[in-house]
Parts: C-alpha cells; structure tokens; sequence
C-alpha cells in the first residue's frame, strides 16, 4: 500500500493543526519549538501555555485565506503568537508590529494601570526573505536607545525567521534544537527529503512525535481536503500577485516605450520648426544679400566710382569689381 504522503508544515493550515490542537501533544511540541526559537534558559523555559485561539476545523471551512495564527499565554502570563507565513502580502514589517500593537493592547483592562500590561511576543516564520539588511535566518528586536543601546522595556519582542536564509542541508550532528526544527518544518512533505526527516526524528524525540503527529494528521481525509483547499488558495494569492507585477512592469515598459516615441515626434516636431526658422533667417539673407548685388550692378552701369558704391553698400572694392566682372559676362 502506496504510504500517504504528508501535509507540508509551511502551509499555515497544518502548521496550526500540528501545533495549535489542545491537546497534550501539540503543547508539548509547540514549547519545545517556542523554547528553541526563545533560545531560552533551562530556569526560564516555557513549562506551560494555554492556547487563546486554538485550532478547530470548522473555523476555517468557509474561509480560506483567514489569518492562521497560534496565539498562547504562559505560566508567566506572557503573550506569544507564532504564524506561519508563505506569502509576502502588504508591508509585513508594519503588519507584524501592528499585531503585536493589538496583542498588547489586548493585556490591559480599562480600568487597569499599565503596570499591568504583559510582555508580548510576535514569531514569524516566513518562507519568503524580508529583511535584506541580513544574512540571518533569525532577526530578533525590542526597542532599544539608539546610541547607548539599552533597552526601554522588554515588553516588545518580535522574531522574523526566513526559511529561505536557512541551510537545511548542515550536517545534523551538528545542529542545535532550532536548526532541527526549521529543518523539519521546511523539509516534512517534501519529495526526496523523507530520508533527511527521518535522520532529525531519530535525533529528536519531541520532533518525532511531531512526526507521528502529522503522519495520522495527513491520514484525516477531511482535514487533507481542508489542507489541500488551503494550499490551493494560497498558491492562486501567489500567482494573482505575480501576475499583477508581470502587468505592472509591462504597463511601465509600454508607458516608457509609448514616451520615447512620443519624445521622437515631439522632436521631428520641434526640428521642421527651428528648421522654418533657421531657412527664413538663410532666405532673408540670401534675399539681402542677392538685392544688394542688383543694387551695385546698377550703379556700376550708372558709372558711379566703384569706391564710394564699395563705401555705399558696405562691400570691399574687390566684391565690387567681382560684381563688376560678373556683370560684364552675363552681357555676353
């Protein structure tokens, strides 16, 4: 029997499913993949949550593009939302702070003092690369002083993590809690990389119970649909705006090119109207210069003395005698 093949995590409907569920299993693999992204101490580490929007199938059945966020408090009453993203829609940097501007908001009553807000904290995961200022996989910020480099308060953490950034073909000896998850995350689900998984969940125990769960997650027929309708609808948001930069950039190209030859007319345009003018000023002088010529041959006739004619028509005495010449010929 051909084995089913697995949902692929990066896809938010099963990133959720897998790690959003309230169930025993989703906690436990959710906190050791916060703990590894947290880079969090053995004294400080996430011990429990309490999901806030957890997963359920019926949410999503007629709405296909909704906001897939995990969204979990813990023991410390902090606030944590993880997504998972596949698409770079809008402005994500905005987008991510003003999630978290609503996160936080969220911890305080109106008639509560701010001392009770909670620490909130936003993960993206992204299969996109979004800050070109790095290299970096995993970017993490607060809000800092900007030349002494201290931090305001610590209420404010966002982490952007770009799978794109991330080598997953590292040896997995030599890889810590995070890179094996990334590794996982990006890998489960796709053709050729089922010996690699296999590798990283015989390293790991909790990813593979991650393992065990998306394999009986990707055998649910109605949730495979669900996925699968998901996927779909992502990859045509994809597209639409692929194709929308394609039109864009011809629109430009046809708008340049229509420029140009609108700029060559304006040219020609331009040319045959200096050219007028430049012929009218060549005539006029051409005009002047050809009636002074009959004006000197005719006093030449006269006999008036060739210097005051030279004098009189502002020529020298040697156009005057050419004139005089020419003269003489077109008699014979």
């Amino acid at each position: 029997m051909k084995k089913q093949k697995l949902m692929r995590p990066i896809v938010d409907f099963a990133f959720k499913a897998l790690f959003g569920s309230e169930n025993e299993e989703s906690k436990i693999i959710l906190i050791h993949l916060l703990n590894s992204i947290l880079g969090l101490r053995e004294k400080e580490k996430i011990k429990e949550i309490i999901y806030l929007n957890p997963y359920n199938n019926k949410e999503y059945e007629n709405d296909k593009l909704s906001i897939m966020d995990i969204k979990v408090k813990t023991e410390k009453e902090e606030i944590i939302d993880i997504e998972m993203q596949i698409n770079n829609n809008d402005n994500y940097r905005k987008r991510s702070l003003y999630y978290w501007s609503k996160l936080y908001s969220e911890t305080i009553n109106e008639s509560k003092a701010y001392e009770t807000l909670k620490k909130c904290i936003v993960i993206n995961i992204l299969n996109f690369n979004l800050l070109y200022e790095t290299e970096k996989y995993h970017s993490k910020f607060r809000i800092m002083e900007i030349e002494e480099k201290y931090e305001l308060l610590e209420d404010l953490e966002i982490h952007y993590i770009e799978l794109k950034k991330f080598d997953d073909m590292k040896d997995i000896e030599e890889m810590d809690e995070l890179e094996k998850w990334l590794t996982f995350i990006k890998n489960a689900g796709e053709e050729g990389k089922e010996g690699r998984i296999e590798k990283i969940r015989k390293k790991d125990e909790v990813i593979d119970m991650a393992g065990k769960m998306l394999e009986k997650l990707s055998a649910d027929e109605r949730a495979r649909q669900m996925y699968l309708a998901r996927e779909k609808a992502l990859l045509d948001q994809i597209s639409a705006k692929k194709y929308q930069e394609i039109m864009l950039q011809r629109a430009k190209e046809k708008a340049k090119e229509e420029g140009k030859k609108e700029g060559i007319k304006q040219g020609i345009k331009q040319g045959i109207k200096q050219g007028i003018m430049e012929g009218k000023r060549e005539g006029i002088k051409q005009g002047i210069k050809e009636g002074k010529y009959e004006v000197v041959k005719n006093l030449i006739k006269m006999g008036v003395d060739l210097k005051i004619i030279a004098d009189g028509a502002g020529i020298s005495y040697e156009e005057v005698m050419k004139i005089k010449e020419k003269a003489e010929k077109e008699k014979h």
